[in-house]
C-alpha cells in the first residue's frame, strides 16, 4: 500500500510540472482563460451525478439558527435526528442508519476512520459550526462517489475558504446561551491578492452544566432526574470547553492551476459520559467516574486543481490529507481503580478526481487511497479496547460516474466503484480472553453501482428515480474491539465481511414560478450481510470476566438481512417578498428479517414547521418554528440494546414538541444583534435513544461585528 501511494505521488509531481508549463504557455499566447472555480466552492450536486435527495444548509441558516455544535445544526434543520449520550456529543441518524453507517466529510476529506463504531458517535462536534460556509446532506447510499460507510447518507461540512482578489475583512462574534451558561467567542479574517488567498479562524467555547426542561407534559415526573447526578433541573458534570482552529491558504499558480493548504485543529476538555454516570446497579451508583479524555483532531490537507482541456480530462483535482485523532475512555467503578483506555489514530488519504465534458455530457472518474494506523493502550495492565499489538486498515478504490443529457432538461446517469480493503491486527496478549489467534488479516472487496433518472414533467412537475447500492467494509472497531455495554461483552471476530445495501428512491416535486415547491420522497432499502452483534462462543466459553464482572459474550457477525423503508415530505411556500413558510416530515420503519425483530436506530416520526419573515430590504430576519417527535413505544425498540431502552420510560420515549423563535437585526452598518429563544415553553424531553435530557428553555444572545 505504501508503494501504491508513493507511485501516485510521483505521477502527480510529473503531471503538475507539465500542467504548469502548459498554463504558462497559454498565458504567453495571450488567450483568455477564466479563473479556476476551486473544488471547495462546488456543492454536492456537482459531485454526485445521480439525482439523489440533497439538503443544503447555507450560511444564512447557520447564522440564524445559532447552533451550539455541528450536530446541533443538523437537528435544527429538521431533516436529521440526533442522538445524544452526553452534553458534548451528537450522533446523526439518516434513514435508520447511524454512526459508522453514515459518512462524515469535511472539505472533501473523510472523517470516518478505522475506529468509528456502530453505536453512537460524538465526532461531529469536532467541527465548529461558526466556521462553516455550508453543509450538504445526501440522503441514501453514495458509495460510488464516497466509498465505504455511505450506507444511509453523507454529511459534508464545508468550512469557509481562502479566496484570491479579496479585500481584508474580519468577523468577531460573541454568543451566550442560558441553558448551560455557555459562552462562545469567534474571530476570523480573510484577505487575498491576485494569486494568494488567506483565511484564519478561532472559536473558543465554554459550556456549563446543562439544564433540562421543567414542564413535564409527558407525565413522568422523575424521568431523567437521578438524584445523584441532577440537582433540580441541572444535569451535573455536563460542563466542558472546546477550541477550534482553521487555517487555509490558496495560491493560484496560473489561471489554470491552483494549490491550497487546509489545517484544522480541534480539542475539548474531558467530557463526562452522562448516560453512564446516571447508572444504578443493585441500588448503588455504578460509576464514580466515566469520561472521554480530551477529544483531539488535527487535519492537514494539501489540494491541487487544474482546469484545461486535454484528451483525458477538462479538470483535475488531487487532495492529499493527513489526520491525527486522539481519544480515550476512562471509567472508575465504586471502590475500584480508574481504568484508562487510549486510542491514537493516524489517517493518510489521497483522492484523485477527473472530469471530462462533451457538451452537456459529463464523465467523472478517479482513484481513492486510504490508510489508517491504530495504536491502542490501557493503564494498570488492563486489556486494551483494540488489538494491543496495533492495527492497520487500508483501502484502494477506483470509480467512475457518467451523466447523459436528454431533451427538455432531463438526464440519465450511472456510476460504478470497485474497492479493495485490507485489515491487519496483532494481539500480544491472547491469554486474558483465550483468543484462538494472535493476528487477524482480512482482504475484502466490494463493487457498488448507481443508476438515476431525472425527468421534467408537465406544469412544473419533476420526477426523480435513483437506484444505488452501498457498502461498508468492516473496520478495526468491528473486528478487534473488546467492550462492555448493557451487560454484554463484545469480543473480536476474524471472519467479518463487508455489509451491503440496495436502495431505491422515488421523488416527485411540484415547483411554482415564485420558487415555492412541494416534494415527496419514498425510499426502500435492503440490507444484506449486515454486521450485527450476536451471542458468541470463544474457545468454548460463552462468558468472560471483564472489569470485575462475568459477562455473556457477543461478537459482530454477518448474520442480518433487513429492510428499511420510509418517506419524507417537504414544502416551501413563498407568500410574498417578506413572508414564507417551510415544512418537513420524515417517517422510517425497519425490520431484521433474519431474527424477525425490529431494527435498531429507527427514530419515530419527526419533523419541523417554520414561518420566516424578512424586512423589505432583507436586513432584519425572524422565524417561528416548531420541532416535533412522535412516540417511540417500548415494544418498537430493538431487542439488541442499541436503542438504550434503559434511558427511556417504562413505556418508551414520549412524544414531544417545542416552540422556538429567532430574530436578527442590524444595529449599525457593521454590527448585527440576534436573539434566539429555544424550547420557549420549557418542555422536558429526550430525543430518541438519548441518555441525557435535552435543553430546557434556552435564550441565546449573539453579537456579531463585521469589518
Amino acid at each position: 500500500m505504501k508503494n501504491v501511494v508513493h507511485v501516485i505521488n510521483i505521477c502527480l509531481v510529473l503531471f503538475f510540472s507539465n500542467a504548469q508549463a502548459q498554463s504558462q504557455d497559454t498565458i504567453l499566447l495571450g488567450q483568455f482563460i477564466p479563473e479556476i472555480v476551486f473544488v471547495e466552492d462546488k456543492d454536492e450536486s456537482e459531485r454526485l451525478f445521480t439525482p439523489s435527495r440533497i439538503e443544503q444548509i447555507g450560511t444564512d441558516n447557520i447564522q440564524l439558527s445559532a447552533p451550539t455544535t455541528s450536530a446541533d445544526l443538523l437537528q435544527k434543520e429538521g431533516g436529521i435526528m440526533i442522538q445524544m449520550s452526553q452534553a458534548g456529543g451528537g450522533s446523526p441518524i439518516i434513514r435508520g442508519f447511524e454512526a459508522n453507517r453514515v459518512l462524515l466529510v469535511v472539505d472533501g476529506v473523510r472523517l470516518n476512520n478505522a475506529i468509528y463504531r456502530s453505536g453512537h458517535l460524538q465526532n461531529s462536534i469536532s467541527i465548529s459550526p461558526i466556521t462553516l460556509e455550508g453543509v450538504d446532506v445526501i440522503f441514501g447510499p453514495a458509495s460510488v462517489k464516497y466509498g465505504s460507510d455511505a450506507l444511509g447518507g453523507v454529511v459534508h461540512y464545508h468550512t469557509k475558504n481562502a479566496k484570491t482578489n479579496n479585500q481584508w475583512k474580519g468577523k468577531l462574534l460573541q454568543r451566550y446561551a442560558s441553558a448551560n451558561s455557555g459562552v462562545s467567542l469567534y474571530f476570523d479574517h480573510q484577505w487575498g491578492g491576485k494569486k494568494w488567498g488567506f483565511y484564519q479562524a478561532i472559536n473558543l467555547q465554554r459550556f456549563g452544566n446543562l439544564k433540562m426542561g421543567n414542564n413535564r407534559i409527558h407525565g413522568y415526573q422523575q424521568w431523567g432526574k437521578e438524584s445523584h447526578i441532577t440537582e433540580n433541573n441541572e444535569q451535573l458534570r455536563t460542563a466542558y470547553d472546546q477550541i477550534d482552529l482553521v487555517q487555509k491558504v490558496r495560491y493560484n499558480i496560473s489561471r489554470k492551476l491552483s494549490v491550497s493548504s487546509n489545517i484544522q485543529l480541534s480539542s475539548t476538555t474531558n467530557i463526562n459520559r452522562f448516560d453512564q454516570l446516571n447508572d444504578i446497579k443493585n441500588g448503588a451508583v455504578k460509576f464514580e467516574e466515566w469520561y472521554y479524555g480530551p477529544q483531539k483532531r488535527a487535519l492537514l490537507a494539501i489540494g491541487a486543481e487544474y482546469q484545461g482541456k486535454t484528451k483525458l480530462f477538462d479538470s483535475f483535482n488531487n487532495t492529499l490529507s493527513f489526520q491525527k485523532v486522539l481519544e480515550s475512555r476512562n471509567n472508575k467503578k465504586t471502590n475500584q481503580q480508574l481504568i484508562e483506555r487510549n486510542e491514537d489514530v493516524l489517517v493518510f488519504g489521497n483522492t484523485t478526481d477527473f472530469i471530462k465534458e462533451w457538451g452537456y455530457k459529463r464523465l467523472n472518474y478517479g482513484v481513492d487511497v486510504q490508510h489508517n494506523i491504530v495504536k491502542s493502550t490501557a493503564s494498570n495492565g488492563n486489556p486494551t479496547r483494540y488489538a494491543d499489538g496495533g492495527s492497520e486498515l487500508s483501502s484502494i478504490s477506483v470509480y467512475s460516474q457518467y451523466k447523459h443529457p436528454l431533451s427538455g432538461g432531463n438526464f440519465v446517469s450511472g456510476g460504478i466503484r470497485y474497492n479493495n480493503g485490507f485489515l491487519s491486527a496483532d494481539f500480544d496478549d491472547t491469554e486474558t480472553y483465550n483468543l484462538p489467534f494472535k493476528s487477524i488479516n482480512l482482504n475484502n472487496q466490494a463493487l457498488t453501482s448507481s443508476v438515476g433518472l431525472f425527468a421534467n414533467l408537465l406544469s412544473g412537475w419533476q420526477a426523480q428515480l435513483s437506484l444505488a447500492t452501498g457498502f461498508r467494509s468492516p473496520n478495526v472497531d468491528d473486528v478487534t474491539k473488546v467492550f462492555a455495554k448493557s451487560g454484554r461483552l463484545t469480543v473480536p471476530n476474524d471472519e467479518l465481511k463487508p455489509e451491503f445495501s440496495k436502495n431505491i428512491d422515488i421523488s416527485l416535486t411540484k415547483e411554482w414560478q415564485n420558487n415555492s415547491y412541494l416534494r415527496g420522497t419514498y425510499y426502500y432499502t435492503i440490507l444484506e450481510n449486515a454486521i450485527v452483534k450476536t451471542p458468541f462462543i470463544l474457545n468454548g466459553q460463552d462468558s468472560l470476566l471483564y472489569d470485575g464482572e462475568w459477562l455473556p459474550l457477543f461478537a459482530n457477525t454477518n448474520s442480518q438481512e433487513a429492510f428499511i423503508f420510509g418517506y419524507s415530505a417537504e414544502g416551501f411556500w413563498k407568500i410574498n417578498q417578506q413572508w414564507s413558510t417551510k415544512h418537513s416530515c420524515t417517517y422510517t420503519f425497519g425490520k431484521d428479517k433474519s431474527a424477525g425483530v425490529l431494527l435498531d436506530h429507527i427514530p419515530p416520526l419527526y419533523g419541523k414547521s417554520q414561518i420566516d419573515w424578512k424586512s423589505a430590504k432583507g436586513a432584519s430576519r425572524a422565524a417561528i418554528y416548531i420541532c416535533y417527535n412522535a412516540w417511540k413505544r417500548i415494544d418498537e425498540y430493538s431487542p439488541n440494546g442499541s436503542d438504550n431502552p434503559e434511558e427511556a420510560t417504562e413505556e418508551g420515549t414520549p412524544a414531544w414538541w417545542t416552540l422556538n423563535m429567532n430574530y436578527s437585526v442590524p444595529l449599525s452598518d457593521k454590527i448585527v444583534g440576534q436573539i434566539n429563544v429555544e424550547n420557549l415553553l420549557d418542555v422536558h424531553y429526550k430525543t430518541y435513544s438519548s441518555g441525557i435530557s435535552a435543553p430546557g428553555r434556552n435564550i441565546l444572545l449573539t453579537l456579531m461585528a463585521q469589518f
